[in-house]
């Protein structure tokens, strides 16, 4: 989060409304140095007052933490999110502590089985750097509930120079009596590749700002913290909800479960299996911060 620019934000503001230093703190029932030290960015308003703060300056909480005027809205087929990794031994202490949050409602967990397909034609390669994209067929199954999507999804030019991840992409449900004739079509009418098959477990939590997955792989734990805004700047409501549930972009991953499994099984000279699950060998992660950070 950037510290200074959300101060020049807060300065800005308040100049607006033709106040001092002085004047604001008094508001706040706070100091002027405490105020000053917020706008030279070397302090963050603490979460409690933020909406206090936001409405005596006359903008959002989502605005203050963005440090600046929404001017654009999501856009469709335009996905949001940051991504945070952790030991397989958190699962327990991380379902825990989100169900903690009256902000969120859990909606369960579910079993999914995703199959990654790549374009038969070298020109098309969805996997190449110009492209950098993932088409998959998705099998979502839960307590009475069953799935099927076809997605695409495509990193942007700026993915690698944007704090928060920005990605295009695009869904299609499909009816679950189609799901293997769909397959069917995908490997010998259109001759996909099949590059990668993979089974995880996914617990939700979720508002109608956001968006929580906590998926289980088979050698690691990915959180997901995804815009499901349609009225609020993206980027802002992401920060305002890594405040609140006391995530740093500086601890985020930023690309996706195979480019670490891949890393993981490179550094332990451990094969590459094509269908990653739990029956296979599979890599170690090790990163029990999660335990230490929320204790």
């Amino acid at each position: 989060m950037n510290t200074q620019k959300i101060g020049t934000f807060i300065a800005k503001k308040r100049h607006e409304k033709n106040m001092t230093q002085q004047d604001l703190a008094e508001k706040l029932f706070l100091t002027g140095k405490t105020i000053s030290r917020w706008e030279n960015g070397n302090y963050m308003p603490d979460l409690s007052i933020l909406i206090e703060l936001a409405t005596i300056l006359d903008t959002s909480v989502y605005e203050l933490l963005l440090g600046e005027e929404i001017t654009n809205q999501q856009t469709d087929n335009i996905e949001t999110e940051i991504r945070f990794l952790y030991s397989l031994s958190e699962e327990k202490k991380i379902i825990n502590y989100f169900k903690s949050f009256n902000e969120l409602t859990y909606m369960g967990a579910f079993n999914e089985k995703t199959h990654q397909y790549n374009h038969p034609m070298k020109e098309y390669n969805f996997y190449s750097k110009e492209i950098d994209a993932r088409f998959r067929l998705r099998i979502t199954t839960g307590k009475n509930y069953q799935k099927t999507m076809i997605t695409y999804k495509r990193r942007l030019e700026n993915f690698l120079t944007e704090d928060i991840n920005t990605e295009e992409e695009v869904e299609v449900e499909v009816t679950n009596n189609s799901t293997e004739n769909l397959i069917y079509l995908l490997e010998n009418v259109l001759h996909m590749t099949l590059v990668e098959s993979y089974t995880r477990t996914r617990h939700i939590f979720k508002n109608d700002d956001i968006e929580v997955a906590v998926d289980i792989y088979p050698f690691m734990i990915a959180i997901e913290i995804e815009n499901k805004s349609k009225d609020k700047d993206p980027k802002a409501v992401i920060l305002y909800y890594l405040n609140l549930l006391n995530f740093s972009l500086e601890e985020s991953y930023r690309l996706s479960w195979d480019d670490k499994y891949d890393e993981l099984c490179k550094e332990q000279n451990i094969k590459k299996e094509n269908h990653v699950d739990s029956t296979k060998q599979m890599p170690k992660y090790s990163n029990h911060y999660f335990t230490k950070k929320n204790n």
